[in-house]
């Protein structure tokens, strides 16, 4: 041991007297790190160590090495006596930040806990405890014990003199939000960007808790989203501009787009990636761009914002942000879910990626929300999933302290119900998802496939039980589906005319239902949405099915089961093929060679279709597929 100590001093010595400190200052360390502090005596020697262990550190952290930067750390901190609050206060407390955050970043949330308590205990001041309060508050948020990380936030921020308004109705929310805007109006871009900086040390460490605080309460408490935004924008306007910013105004944007003002909200995530590169805003970039990417796939053709995500997630991850870094990731594979611009197994991989990601830096709440329960099903017709760790909350618990990650495992589940014609249990699925109660104000591309679907299902359930509330609730989402084709045709058109379809099926329209339908084909065709083209012709199949039109079924039927084999759903393209061989057996007088043999082979079949569709009279009552029950 003495000769590691005695081998990494002479290392660090030859460093200083070359000038190549920063080039060997590693290696340096490493050795004296094994010898450890017995053999150093001096108190002067031991802090000069422990300084070096901290510049070590720091630029470990530089190149995101956080677990060896969080080693650094700890030797830093072994080569101190135990009167070290007292001796090397400032050594000793930037010793403590900066292992809070590595441990943070490398998800061991017990040991950020750990830190927090020593600091707690020490620290002379309020302000030196705020950064390990900021990363125990991240800690709490990554675990989804929401609650915590949200009371803490708002009493810190109240100890800092920024006391946050009480939750209102969505009306006196929309005042504060309009009030905001007409503020903004008045300034230009360039005047919002080159905007004076902000210097106030405790109005900037109330901006970080503000950050944390947004992306907690879109898991917890959505309605109170703009509180904090409006914050966020209003201090910085009042006391200047900092990275952070990018942050409010980034959801601001978001907010905007999710009462309507897309393009308005466009400009302010314009201007939140601009303060992050006028600031180096290493920090923030990854939300950023999370939220920012979000708010531009309802302009731009979804397929091509796929690669922002993955850049967000990895500059999330270069700065220890793993929060960021899982939204970027989780928000990713939604993506590829959902567009079906990757084969679905593609998507499961990812997922399964997410997943190992999600577990090793204990995000355990985010595990339960993962799709790879969707893909399996449609893979192989099997939910498969495996034994989550120990400490991931159940459904219940999500139910109550997490409802958007509830909503989500409920959307889910009536999703998979839905594409295998699982009748009861989607009903119960669709029950239990429009139960979870949340005023969103931020602007998600996964609200516009749960609004899709959720539409699809609700005509669906008019039909078999003529409520006419689904209908009406189906029709207010289609108007929504309507709204967003305003600012992208590509993304939503074809959903609107599907949905469109399946409405005039239910109000017996059936000649405008066709055409709807095949518009819906074709345009989910000429803009690359393999799945929203399999779906369609399914639908479509099943809309001709039962109304009279056979050879009409069969053809969509067989597309259907074209586009689903080249997606990846296997099990999905077995459910249509068995559903078309049940036609066959209840008309033995089709002619079913030629579609059968083509249906085995995968490649489809191009029949014959009556263009001007089936009348209201033809019309008769017929059963959907066959209940596939898990």
């Amino acid at each position: 041991a003495m000769r590691h100590s005695q081998y990494g001093v002479a290392i660090y010595s030859d460093a200083i007297q070359s000038g190549r400190t920063d080039e060997l200052l590693f290696t340096a360390m490493d050795q004296i790190n094994l010898g450890g502090p017995t053999f150093i005596m001096d108190p002067e020697q031991r802090a000069l160590i422990a300084g070096l262990n901290l510049q070590a550190g720091k630029k470990a952290m530089d190149v995101s090495d956080f677990l060896s930067a969080s080693s650094f750390f700890d030797y830093g901190m072994s080569f101190l006596k135990e009167d070290l609050w007292r001796t090397r206060y400032d050594l000793t407390l930037a010793l403590f930040d900066n292992a809070a955050r590595c441990s943070y970043a490398i998800g061991d949330h017990e040991k950020v806990k750990a830190l927090s308590e020593q600091v707690l205990t020490s620290a002379g001041s309020f302000s030196d405890k705020l950064n390990v309060m900021y990363y125990t508050v991240s800690a709490l948020c990554d675990a989804s014990l929401l609650d915590k990380a949200i009371q803490k936030s708002v009493w810190v921020l109240s100890m800092l003199g920024e006391d946050l308004h009480q939750a209102t109705s969505r009306e006196n929310t929309l005042v504060l939000i309009e009030e905001t805007r007409a503020t903004l109006r008045d300034q230009g871009d360039d005047d919002l960007l080159h905007y004076k900086q902000m210097t106030d040390s405790s109005k900037i460490m109330a901006m970080k808790f503000l950050s944390r605080l947004v992306i907690t309460l879109v898991m917890a408490r959505p309605a109170d989203i703009p509180l904090v935004t409006l914050k966020m924008v209003q201090l910085s306007l009042a006391h200047g501009m900092s990275p952070i910013s990018a942050v409010g105004f980034v959801y601001f944007g978001s907010i905007l787009a999710s009462i309507g003002h897309i393009d308005e909200g466009c400009r302010f995530v314009k201007l939140a990636k601009n303060l992050v590169q006028r600031f180096g805003g290493r920090e923030v970039a990854g939300e950023v761009i999370a939220i920012a990417t979000q708010t531009i796939g309802f302009v731009d053709p979804i397929q091509s914002t796929l690669d922002f995500h993955m850049e967000g997630y990895k500059v999330a991850l270069e700065a220890g942000d793993t929060r960021s870094a899982s939204m970027n990731f989780f928000f990713y594979c939604n993506y590829v879910l959902w567009t079906g611009s990757k084969s679905i197994s593609f998507a499961k991989s990812k997922y399964e990626e997410f997943c190992r990601f999600m577990k090793q830096h204990n995000v355990v709440a985010m595990l339960l929300i993962a799709g790879t329960r969707t893909m399996d099903k449609l893979i192989d017709g099997n939910v498969t999933q495996s034994e989550p760790p120990s400490n991931t909350p159940t459904i219940e618990f999500l139910e109550e302290k997490n409802p958007f990650a509830a909503k989500m495992r409920h959307f889910q589940n009536m999703f998979i119900h839905f594409m295998f014609r699982d009748y009861e249990a989607m009903e119960y699925s669709t029950k239990n998802y429009f139960e979870c109660k949340l005023e969103t104000w931020t602007h998600f591309f996964i609200a516009a496939s749960q609004t899709f679907i959720c539409g699809l299902v609700l005509f669906w359930m008019h039909r078999r039980t003529n409520n006419d509330v689904w209908l009406h609730t189906g029709n207010k989402l289609k108007g929504v589906l309507k709204g967003w084709t305003n600012s992208s045709e590509w993304n939503f058109l074809h959903k609107f005319h599907l949905l469109e379809a399946e409405e005039h099926f239910c109000c017996g329209r059936y000649s405008e239902a066709k055409v709807s339908y095949d518009k819906a084909i074709f345009l989910s065709k000429e803009h690359k949405f393999i799945n929203d083209e399999a779906l369609a012709c399914e639908l479509a199949g099943y809309f001709a099915y039962e109304t009279g039109e056979e050879t009409a079924a069969l053809d969509y039927l067989a597309r259907a089961h074209e586009n689903y084999n080249k997606w990846g759903a296997v099990a999905k393209s077995k459910n249509i093929y068995e559903f078309i061989q049940s036609i066959f057996q209840n008309n033995p007088n089709l002619d079913q060679k030629a579609l059968i043999s083509s249906l085995q082979s995968g490649l489809g079949h191009a029949a014959n279709v009556d263009t001007t569709g089936p009348s209201s009279q033809n019309a008769r009552k017929r059963d959907f597929p066959p209940t596939t029950v898990e």
